[in-house]
């Protein structure tokens, strides 16, 4: 199965900390924190950033200095932000907004799927 791409060319790319011995937690800051393992600090404004484009239904990426004012963070945290939201495939840019992608959950749906089939058919794939 391809996933379609919708963040674009595969310079968009993070690193998600798998800890399947002690659980992902039960929320989405949970989850944030895996992908900003190296600052936990910034999973929250990340978390901020993610609700304010599911309310508008798309944030311009003109509003990033009200963003860092709100939330009091630099505008280099936020571009750490928006590179790591983007990396994993939460967030995409369509005409300087900023909308959710679902590129993220059918990654990992994806990756579900090929270990239960190995899980149960046993074949090396």
């Amino acid at each position: 199965m391809r996933l379609k791409r919708n963040i674009g060319d595969a310079k968009y790319e993070t690193t998600f900390l798998l800890r399947p011995v002690d659980g992902v937690g039960e929320s989405m800051k949970a989850v944030l924190k895996c992908i900003f393992w190296r600052k936990p600090e910034l999973s929250e404004p990340a978390l901020e950033f993610l609700e304010f484009i599911k309310e508008k239904k798309g944030v311009d990426d003109s509003l990033w200095e009200t963003f860092c004012q709100d939330t009091s963070i630099t505008r280099g945290q936020y571009d750490s932000i928006i590179k790591k939201l983007r990396g994993s495939g939460l967030i995409y840019k369509r005409d300087s907004t900023w909308m959710l992608s679902d590129d993220f959950m059918e990654f990992l749906q994806t990756v579900l799927q090929i270990a239960e089939h190995w899980k149960i058919e046993g074949e090396y794939q």
